[in-house]
């Protein structure tokens, strides 16, 4: 009891760093990614949506291995995964009301977001370059002291995003869990919104989270939970996306 009192009293007293978000930046952008790395991936993706125009859910899961070194990232799909795939597309041949969950799942699945997954300095910088602080304090997370950082952003729409439809974001806030070198833990990202065309309207939910860890020179996701939920112009929609990296 004593030890955890004399925690708490040093989170509650330990002075906040006013440039904090600054330092950040900084240590973040010294995660250069000239080591090179062997990892799996694990991915799960589940979409649903339904309305007045379509219907359709799947709910698929893929692995694969990944490889960056000096020449590139390489990328390697288990014999398994392949040949369930292939199956499920015969399946779906002989019978259209067959899914195809396994199929799908490897085709969301982006070349440069398995990029980013093993380098997230460069992708994290750019999700907050245009970011304010809105507070900061002290805590404590999965055992270690952090300092939490709520940031505030502002997201740059595409112009089609404000010419032709009219896309606002009531929310976009990212909490931010930092350890002691400055370098993310964790951080979460909300944003809510609403998107219209004349006088049709919808409203849309995204919610990013993830695990980060130091490995060398890199900043690498190693859990990744993705999801968004929209409603509008007679359709509901659904989505989850959840990646978890294993470095061999």
């Amino acid at each position: 009891m004593r030890r955890l009192a004399t925690t708490a009293v040093f989170l509650l007293a330990a002075p906040l760093n006013a440039e904090t978000l600054t330092d950040m930046r900084a240590a973040v952008a010294q995660l250069r990614a000239t080591k090179p790395i062997h990892v799996s991936m694990d991915v799960q993706r589940s979409r649903k949506n339904e309305g007045r125009f379509a219907n359709s859910q799947f709910t698929g899961s893929a692995s694969l291995d990944a490889l960056e070194d000096e020449s590139g990232l390489h990328i390697t799909f288990p014999r398994a995964i392949l040949e369930r795939a292939e199956r499920e597309s015969r399946e779906r041949a002989s019978d259209p009301r067959k899914t195809t969950p396994t199929r799908n799942a490897i085709d969301e699945m982006q070349t440069t977001d398995m990029a980013d997954s093993v380098d997230f300095a460069r992708p994290f910088l750019r999700l907050i370059e245009t970011a304010e602080k809105v507070s900061e304090s002290r805590g404590i997370r999965e055992g270690r002291p952090v300092r939490i950082l709520v940031l505030k952003l502002t997201r740059k729409l595409p112009p089609e995003a404000t010419s032709i439809f009219s896309v606002k974001f009531t929310e976009d806030q990212m909490t931010v869990w930092l350890g002691d070198d400055n370098i993310p833990v964790a951080a979460e990202r909300i944003q809510r919104g609403t998107a219209g065309f004349m006088f049709i309207k919808g409203s849309m939910m995204n919610r990013s989270s993830w695990n980060f860890a130091r490995y060398a020179d890199r900043l690498v996701v190693l859990r990744s939970d993705i999801s968004y939920a929209g409603s509008g112009f007679g359709q509901k929609g659904e989505g989850r996306s959840v990646q978890v990296v294993t470095v061999r």
